[in-house]
């Protein structure tokens, strides 16, 4: 793998917007350009975790929905399918559900945004 990989590129682009160019911009720049910093971040944790988290979120659904052959985007569109048709509306059905939602929710926000994370 050749170094520096494209996270660590876009970490060495961002940081140097933030701490070389931001001080030099006039005041009216400055939201566009920590808009701009913030996407740099989101875009090399989800080039760091994309892959894994979405791999996960796919077993989890393909579990919650037993059917072990559903792409990713099936098994979501199965999902809200099944869920609108009252399979989960059992307590435990329900829980299992919620439980799966949570967690891939989770490893989204640790993506888009991990400082609401507790």
């Amino acid at each position: 793998m050749s170094r520096p990989d494209a996270r660590e590129l876009l970490e060495i682009a961002r940081q140097t917007l933030l701490h070389e160019l931001l001080p030099e911009l006039p005041a009216q720049k400055r939201y566009l350009t920590l808009m701009v910093a913030n996407a740099m971040a989101i875009a090399a944790r989800e080039y760091q975790a994309g892959d894994r988290v979405s791999l996960e979120e796919g077993e989890r659904l393909r579990a919650l929905l037993d059917d072990r052959q559903a792409s990713p985007e099936a098994a979501r569109r199965a999902l809200a399918a099944a869920i609108r048709e009252g399979r989960y509306d059992a307590q435990d059905e329900r829980e299992r559900l919620l439980e799966a939602l949570r967690r891939t929710t989770l490893a989204r926000l640790q993506i888009s945004n991990p400082k609401l994370l507790p």
